[in-house]
């Protein structure tokens, strides 16, 4: 993971708090909670978008819309100067929710949202396994998922 130095502002904290509870919420209605222009909020959405910090997007319930199969896969890749390109590759299959390289015995732990069970079979033997690097995987099928991505993580502390 890259370290983070960035510096986040009392107003930057409270303008991502109130986008965290609603995404669409407008410039003008911030503005008047946080008592700042318009101009003020606008700027510095816009700073915290263009730096990479902040990121608006409409999250979709997959279990509502037809993918039931949510799995985490485990893979070792061998030798390992090939795990950078397999990480890259991975990114590109539109099933894979999650991806991140690891210590222990795997070195790459995806998460994958499918229709169901025969299209992860699908996507691990056409799309995983075809992989050059790929040596072994390790599959756990989540049959329900009690909670998603955390919303509303606290923020740590900054100065102003």
């Amino acid at each position: 993971m890259k370290e983070n130095n960035y510096k986040l502002s009392k107003l930057d904290s409270s303008l991502i708090k109130l986008l965290k509870k609603d995404g669409r919420m407008s410039f003008t209605d911030i503005a008047s909670q946080l008592d700042v222009s318009v101009n003020t909020i606008r700027n510095r959405y816009n700073k915290l978008v263009d730096d990479g910090l902040l990121h608006i997007l409409g999250w979709v319930d997959p279990t509502k819309t037809g993918f039931n199969s949510y799995n985490r896969v485990t893979i070792e890749v061998s030798p390992s100067h090939l795990i950078e390109s397999v990480a890259k590759k991975l990114m590109d299959i539109p099933e894979v929710s999650f991806l991140a390289l690891t210590s222990g015995p795997s070195d790459i732990e995806i998460n994958l949202i499918c229709k169901d069970n025969r299209h992860l079979l699908e996507i691990m033997q056409e799309k995983i396994f075809s992989l050059e690097g790929v040596v072994n995987s390790n599959s756990t099928i989540y049959y329900n998922v009690y909670k998603w991505a955390e919303h509303n993580l606290d923020l740590p502390d900054q100065d102003e």
